[in-house]
């Protein structure tokens, strides 16, 4: 039962307590409105009954889909953890949002100290003009072949090959060290 229809039968409850209210004070036949009172209140009575059974089915089918997307959540995040490829989700910033196990291996950072952390600390060269390609696509959209420079924490540098692809301000990262899958010749754009 939705919350309007709720207050409707609570204000309708209200007002019948109110109109009984005023006729015990006006009333001179005690009997009848206590027999009239009592009346009304069984159907008031019976009604939150009703109610309440409602909102216990709403609640119920509410924590089944809860539970539901818990494990759709759940199965999302160990697929996108078992990725064998590097993943990673950023804010136009690049600020990372998401990380899978492979592009923290990648970058050499565990996946929680990566999270917030921003991508572009790993790029060593053309940094600036890194982010204006990322920002550009988080804001406009679209799909890109990026190479890049990237140095993990206590490694040396690498090539990787990154096809990334924004949308709704955010921009998804594919990251291939080079040798491991070369992009398609032609559709890789040097920074």
């Amino acid at each position: 039962m939705p919350i309007d229809a709720l207050e409707l039968q609570l204000a309708a409850a209200v007002q019948r307590y109110n109109a009984l209210q005023r006729r015990a004070d006006a009333h001179r036949e005690p009997e009848a409105l206590l027999n009239k009172t009592f009346a009304e209140l069984g159907t008031a009575l019976e009604e939150v009954r009703v109610v309440q059974e409602q909102l216990i089915e709403q609640r119920t089918r509410m924590e089944l889909l809860q539970a539901e997307l818990r494990q759709q959540y759940e199965r999302y995040w160990q697929l996108f953890d078992e990725m064998p490829g590097a993943y990673v989700v950023t804010k136009g910033t690049t600020a990372i949002t998401e990380v899978n196990k492979a592009a923290a291996n990648l970058v050499n950072v565990s996946q929680r100290f990566l999270v917030g952390k921003a991508l572009s600390v790993f790029v060593c060269e053309e940094r600036a003009q890194f982010l204006v390609v990322a920002d550009a696509l988080a804001r406009q959209g679209g799909e890109r072949q990026l190479t890049i420079r990237l140095r993990p924490r206590e490694r040396a540098p690498l090539t990787v090959h990154a096809r990334v692809v924004g949308e709704g301000g955010s921009l998804r990262w594919i990251l291939n060290p080079v040798g491991t899958s070369e992009p398609e010749p032609g559709t890789v754009s040097e920074l």
